[in-house]
């Protein structure tokens, strides 16, 4: 029994792990096609003069791709302002600092999760953004090395029952494992689910207006849509949902009005309807909407001093599941500081108003290289 169950998470992971590779080479020759029949060619940097006078300012490049266990922004300040005000799809990997602009870039992090019934949960994810043009790009998010330990759970001391569900996108996902069929020393390691998700940035859903600020910032507001998808990729049971979950959704950013400071940055909301469309027969089905909404607020101006290129991003995530009629909800300020190649962050959350199997407290530790 224990070899064919070895033998199924085997095929589950080639499987997911193939359809994966045959989306992005699917994608990849699309946006090639649509490029070549527009006459498209690859944007040049868009760089100021040397004798402007500039002004310099915060801008961002954000990526708000995540998968269950740690969705993130990702971000990089530091450009100045003539370059930022360029038209998004020109400017490609010249700057990359407005969350409208995709380029490709690097962005491994750690992610500690502790949940209100004391599980922990360690691991590392490969995660980073591929530009297959200026309007169309990918995420991907692997835990490539994750531990579940469940030794300090009540029923474990017991020796009765199992790992108990999480909150739906949680550290513990699914219907919970019986200990039974989980290593005798209170953890188990492998790797996780695989995310992807796909971003559209349309022409006809951006609009730019003009708040008047002494700036002379460009602003603009965005409308792109999401598809996401989750594969059960997970080397054991415990370490994932069992399930291939589709969640189409919509992404809102707009830039904050006024002036500086709050002037400088911008709100961004993603909206997801989660629903498994495959799944394993001991795992409920999955009907959820899921949030995750952010504000950047920039702390201080780039450059190359300690001090410099600060600024902090607030997360918030709210969920409900209709399965269960059940609403949770979590926060998660980032503190980051940026550089000329990237940016460095560290982001506590901390769960509200939790049940058992909610988190209480998550800490994610990462860094972001853009190529």
């Amino acid at each position: 029994m224990h070899s064919t169950l070895r033998r199924n998470r085997r095929l589950r992971l080639t499987a997911g792990i193939g359809f994966a590779l045959l989306l992005m080479t699917t994608a990849v020759d699309a946006g090639e096609r649509a490029d070549d029949a527009n006459g498209i060619e690859e944007p040049a940097s868009v760089l100021p003069e040397a004798d402007l006078d500039l002004d310099v300012n915060l801008d961002l490049d954000v990526d708000l791709g995540r998968s269950y266990d740690g969705f993130g922004l990702r971000l990089n300040l530091g450009m100045l302002q003539d370059a930022a005000e360029a038209d998004q799809g020109e400017r490609g990997d010249s700057t990359g600092t407005d969350p409208r602009d995709f380029t490709s870039k690097l962005m491994p992090y750690f992610l500690y999760t502790k949940l209100e019934n004391e599980v922990e949960v360690k691991q590392m994810n490969l995660f980073g953004m591929h530009a297959f043009t200026t309007r169309f790009a990918m995420t991907y998010d692997l835990p490539v090395a994750k531990e579940i330990d469940y030794s300090d759970l009540d029923a474990f001391e017991l020796g009765t029952g199992g790992i108990p569900p999480g909150s739906g996108f949680g550290a513990v996902p699914g219907d919970g494992v019986p200990f039974s069929d989980l290593d005798s020393d209170g953890d188990v390691v492998g790797m996780g689910d695989l995310n992807l998700r796909f971003f559209l940035r349309p022409e006809e859903l951006e609009w730019s207006f003009d708040d008047g600020n002494s700036m002379g910032k460009k602003k603009g507001i965005s409308v792109m849509p999401v598809m996401e998808m989750l594969f059960p990729t997970a080397t054991d049971d415990a370490l994932g949902g069992g399930a291939m979950i589709l969640s189409p959704g919509v992404t809102i950013v707009t830039d904050i009005p006024g002036e500086a400071p709050f002037g400088l940055g911008f709100f961004a909301m993603m909206n997801f309807i989660d629903f498994d469309i495959f799944k394993d027969n001991n795992r409920e089905s999955t009907t959820r909407y899921r949030g995750r909404w952010f504000w950047m607020q920039p702390l201080s101006k780039p450059g190359p001093s300690l001090f410099d290129g600060l600024y902090v991003l607030t997360e918030f995530q709210p969920v409900y599941d209709f399965m269960e009629s059940d609403f949770d909800f979590w926060i998660g300020p980032e503190f980051g500081k940026a550089f000329d190649w990237g940016a460095v962050y560290a982001k506590p959350g901390w769960g509200i108003d939790t049940e058992a199997e909610d988190r209480d407290f998550t800490l994610e530790i990462g860094f972001r290289y853009f190529f």
